[in-house]
């Protein structure tokens, strides 16, 4: 559990990679965008690799759910 105290920016590339490519399987388009921000979270790891990991989590959770909520009501404007 050591790996969680100190989350690389690489971790957040591995976490995209993975959400991108279960996109592939999914028609919603929601894990498409929790890729791009799980990557631009780890961009900016790797620019400022101080960030506390609960500052990470913190922005990757506001970021999820404000593209979840935007998403969610983009779909029913357009069905």
């Amino acid at each position: 559990m050591e790996w969680l105290e100190h989350i690389a920016y690489w971790h957040w590339w591995i976490l995209a990679g993975v959400l991108l490519i279960l996109e592939l399987t999914s028609p919603k388009f929601l894990l498409l965008w929790l890729g791009f921000f799980a990557a631009a979270v780890g961009f900016l790891v790797l620019v400022f690799p101080n960030i506390p990991v609960v500052a990470q989590l913190a922005l990757f959770a506001v970021l999820s759910v404000v593209t979840a909520l935007a998403w969610r009501k983009h779909r029913a404007k357009q069905p």
